[in-house]
């Protein structure tokens, strides 16, 4: 147990979790979640993919504190209810596993989640390739091989256990994999694991758990309550590129709505980049809402707030007393003292000029 988490319980035990969820209880919380969980990936990145028993342990401590399922278009309205601390649940970029996994326990909970599409790699239909590359690396280990038959690029000997040697590997399977055709994309996927050592049983493509949903399955998740949202066309928000940006967010929900789901206008930066011009290009585009990923308290202070929503990534990589702590409002209430005591130090400091 860290130092970290040790104060925490400490916190906890002193009531100091109780006193900021009832000080805080009218600031909505939006938590991100990515994927679910089909085999060993949680363990390759468990900050993006989630097991549905983790889920249910912070869903369940979600209603035992009196916490409340709220939508965006709520949050955005400020129509939240009178009762419970408001809370919404986002799952980012479309991936078969929140399907199969989190949604379901989540309309058990009484969730209506929002769920932000990346239409480009939805449309492909293929493994996301950077996801899948990294889990073959991972799986196979820190190990010397020598790579043939794949392409000039990629072929020779590497050390697994070289950083450097792995990004380099990494780099030129990508530019390859770029270049194959959709449906040979999970075949080529197959042949570089081989290489590697990484069986296609292992790697296990058939299960989807490195794939999106489908239209039907999109449709299916809409219809139980899950609202399908703008993620970008291109995983990208290009800081200063207002056209590029805005016309990246339409072509997103021109997508969506050619899947015959309803019009879109909550929207999420992909990797969390944003700049100052966004709340401008959020309107122009119709955008209702835009998260980021800064955790914190929802304070709709000013007009342009509901673009830069605040949003907690949970994922296995956070322990249960920290996600306590940040729900409680712990954590964010630490970040203002430092930010606070930053300020003193720097009003302290002697002057340059």
């Amino acid at each position: 147990m860290s130092i970290k988490q040790t104060v925490l319980r400490v916190a906890r035990a002193a009531g100091v979790f109780a006193l900021t969820r009832m000080a805080t209880r009218k600031y909505p919380r939006i938590l991100c979640y990515h994927g679910g969980n089909l085999g060993d990936e949680r363990l390759y990145n468990p900050k993006l993919f989630c097991t549905p028993e983790q889920l249910r342990q912070r869903l369940d401590w979600l209603r035992a504190k009196g916490f409340a399922p709220v939508t965006l278009d709520q949050i955005a309205a400020g129509g939240v209810p009178g009762h419970g601390i408001p809370v919404a649940v986002t799952l980012d970029d479309g991936w078969y596993s929140s399907w199969h996994d989190l949604l379901p326990l989540l309309a058990e909970y009484g969730h209506r989640p929002a769920l932000y599409l990346h239409t480009e790699a939805y449309e492909a239909g293929a493994p996301i390739v950077a996801v899948s590359l990294r889990y073959l690396l991972w799986k196979a280990g820190p190990v010397q091989v020598v790579v043939q038959g794949i392409a000039p690029a990629v072929d020779g000997p590497v050390d697994l256990a070289d950083a450097a040697q792995r990004r380099r590997l990494c780099g030129a399977a990508e530019d390859w994999l770029a270049q194959q055709p959709r449906a040979q994309v999970a075949g080529c996927l197959e042949r570089l694991g081989n290489a590697l050592g990484v069986s296609p049983a292992q790697l296990d493509l058939a299960s989807r758990r490195f794939s999106y949903m489908d239209v039907a399955e999109l449709r299916a998740a809409s219809a139980g309550g899950c609202s399908i949202e703008l993620h970008g066309h291109v995983h990208e928000y290009v800081p200063g590129q207002d056209a590029r940006n805005r016309a990246n967010i339409e072509h997103c929900r021109a997508v969506i709505e050619a899947a015959g789901l309803p019009r879109a206008v909550h929207y999420c930066y992909p990797s969390g980049a944003f700049d100052a011009g966004a709340a401008a290009v959020m309107r122009a585009a119709g955008v209702a809402t835009a998260t980021t990923c800064v955790p914190g308290l929802v304070k709709l202070q000013d007009a342009d707030a509901r673009f830069f929503l605040p949003r907690f990534l949970d994922g296995g990589n956070v322990s249960m007393i920290e996600f306590e702590a940040e729900m409680s409002g712990v954590l964010q209430l630490l970040r203002a003292l430092t930010r606070r005591g930053d300020l003193a130090a720097h009003a302290l400091r002697p002057s340059a000029t």
